[in-house]
């Protein structure tokens, strides 16, 4: 006998609700698991082995194993209430109507055997039960899909701290190399002087540079100066081969502020012949009075005068018109499309974020403002308005060191970009043997350019057709490449091991550090869980409804239980007789069981029979022409 609650009419009801709502339980327990879990670090513990050390069961194979228990609750309890409503529509559907034995067999055993659901004589007659069973087939996609909503993601861990970081000391004498000397003089402190004589070597790994383009009016006026060089350097003498030269690359300093110092190529004397500028750093503030060099003292550098500049300039349409003819017609055309870069050095404010990610480095540069420029420095002398200066050192003088340190730099980075790339052409011509023929070749390119990724960027691409680079001879092989092509503003910055970390000279606040690990993290994903919760949930409450509605239309509950099978076939008619063999109940079903058609139910017109309970010492009657009292079952 059946305890409470499964002994109450509304059995079904009650196992139908319970089992939903359960069902909602487990899917919110479910969701709130997670959600503890989302952004939580994966942890490389065993919790269980304090349980047992054989227990090797990770942190993350417990919560997952967790999180599918609960869809499998969640399931379950689904699927309990979807096949309770089922087992209403099933004997519902099969009350009070003639039907084949068959069809009965096989919608009672849908639940049991997911092939039946294709059976299209079972959702003609039944269509609302198997809506049912495929909806109790598909909640477990349901268990699938909400476990697999927690995940495990890289994501990165910061960490907040104001440091002292290290800073290239560029008061030190680590970058500039100085040809020093004394005079010594009578009665009085000795005059020396320390004169600027070229970068340290550990200086050409030290280039900050700002790059930007030179106006309009500038570079027409440095092209025009190109192809008056071009020009002059066609030459057609009695005995000398004719030629022309033509530039792919140029990289110069200029003399002066004045605009025409600042054209690459100038005349000695007002001759014809144009002369490339051999400076790689200047320009070079003179004396107003008598031209001679301006020295600083150990008390202050120079701040009014030009900034030291470097022009850079790259032709594309060198390689066109080969032919030496051509070549006469169309020099104007050789610059069109060029490159001119005007590079000039300031001390600027600005606000840079270096980043570290695996070993590599990037530089953001923010909120950055051009302050006073960084002017020529010849040398440094304690001789100052014709007096000679207390002051017996100038490297106690950070302003003087650090202009001094700026000026390698930009001497070192002239000594990479400086020089020019040249194209010949000449023309063999011998009228007595026919020979009218054009001879192209390349000069020794002059810079160290080519040694550099430079040659790779768009604009230099093309002269890599033309040269090639003799990386065993030169020195700044191994260097670093120098982006000068961008057209925004870019600071670089290198130390090499020579550099310490310098943190005495000069106070500086401490800076906010930020320090980023990646660690694993439990991630979840709500929307998923719950679209896959909420369409069972959905599903299994509208079968609820129905569930309930046919409850009231049966005026009571059905299961599958024997005790249901036995009490509903009781009254049952069947339209075939059946043997004793048949009574066995072994599968298969004879066909013309399977063919025959049944009609169940309660029928009050039918009469009290015998009862079919026989004690079992007492022998049983056989009707074998069709009548079958003491079982109720009629063949008709």
């Amino acid at each position: 006998m059946a305890v409470f609650p499964f002994n109450l009419k509304c059995s079904a009801v009650f196992l139908m609700v319970a089992s939903f709502l359960a069902a909602v339980a487990f899917a919110i327990g479910h969701g709130m698991f997670y959600q503890s879990l989302h952004g939580q670090p994966v942890l490389n513990s065993q919790p269980l082995a304090s349980l047992k050390s054989s227990l090797h069961v990770s942190d993350q194979q417990l919560y997952i194993s967790l999180g599918t228990f609960f869809a499998f609750l969640a399931k379950s309890s689904l699927g309990v209430s979807v096949s309770t409503t089922f087992d209403q529509f099933a004997w519902k559907s099969i009350q009070g109507e003639r039907t084949r034995i068959d069809i009965i067999d096989d919608l009672l055993s849908v639940l049991r055997n997911g092939f039946t659901v294709a059976n299209l004589r079972l959702w003609r007659h039944s269509p609302i039960s198997m809506t049912l069973a495929v909806i109790c087939w598909l909640l477990p996609v349901a268990s699938i899909i909400s476990p697999a909503t927690l995940s495990v993601h890289l994501a990165p861990s910061n960490v907040y701290a104001l440091k002292r970081i290290p800073r290239v000391d560029f008061t030190s004498a680590n970058f500039v190399g100085f040809a020093s000397g004394v005079v010594a003089l009578p009665g009085e402190q000795n005059a020396w002087v320390s004169m600027y004589e070229r970068p340290m070597t550990e200086t050409q790994r030290v280039v900050n540079s700002v790059a930007t383009q030179v106006n309009q009016d500038h570079a027409a006026h440095i092209t025009e100066n190109v192809i008056q060089a071009i020009n002059r350097s066609w030459t057609f003498e009695e005995g000398k081969i004719p030629h022309v030269t033509r530039y792919a690359y140029l990289s110069w300093a200029t003399e002066t502020d004045n605009l025409v110092d600042t054209v690459p190529f100038y005349q000695k004397n007002g001759s014809d012949t144009f002369t490339q500028r051999s400076n790689q750093l200047g320009p070079k503030p003179k004396d107003p009075e008598d031209g001679s060099a301006v020295f600083s003292t150990p008390t202050k550098p120079l701040v009014g005068g030009p900034p030291l500049s470097l022009f850079v300039t790259v032709f594309p349409r060198v390689t066109e018109y080969t032919e030496y003819d051509e070549a006469l017609k169309n020099m104007e055309k050789t610059v069109e499309n060029s490159t001119i870069l005007h590079c000039m050095l300031h001390n600027a404010s600005y606000q840079a974020n270096l980043t570290y990610v695996n070993v590599e480095q990037t530089i953001y540069v923010t909120d950055q403002t051009v302050l006073n420029s960084i002017v020529y420095i010849t040398g440094v002398t304690n001789v100052e308005s014709g007096r000679l200066s207390s002051n017996t050192s100038f490297v106690r003088n950070a302003q003087v060191m650090e202009s001094l340190s700026y000026q390698s730099i930009m001497d070192a980075f002239g000594g990479l970009l400086f020089g020019s790339i040249t194209r010949e052409i000449d023309f063999l011509r011998k009228p007595r043997a026919g020979i009218h023929q054009s001879l192209l070749h390349t000069e020794k390119p002059t810079t160290n350019i080519i040694s550099t990724t430079l040659m790779e960027t768009e604009e230099m691409r093309h002269i890599q057709s033309v040269t090639r680079s003799e990386p065993d001879s030169n020195p700044f092989l191994n260097y670093w490449p120098v982006c000068i092509l961008d057209r925004h503003p870019t600071i670089f910055g290198a130390l090499n091991i020579y550099n310490r970390p310098n943190y005495t000279a000069k106070a500086v606040p401490e800076t906010n550090v930020t320090i980023t690990s990646y660690h694993s993290i439990y991630m979840y994903t709500r929307s998923i869980l719950w679209a896959a919760y909420g369409t069972a949930l959905g599903a299994t409450a509208l079968s609820v409804i129905a569930g309930v509605l046919v409850y009231f239309s049966n005026d009571g509950s059905y299961s599958t239980k024997f005790s249901t099978v036995f009490r509903v076939t009781q009254g049952a008619k069947v339209s075939t007789n059946l043997s004793m063999k048949d009574y066995s109940g072994l599968d298969p079903l004879p066909d013309h069981i399977a063919k025959a058609k049944m009609t169940i139910g309660y029928n009050p017109d039918y009469p009290v029979r015998v009862s079919s309970i026989v004690p079992l010492d007492q022998p049983r009657v056989l009707y074998p022409s069709g009548l079958c009292p003491s079982l109720g079952i009629h063949a008709f």
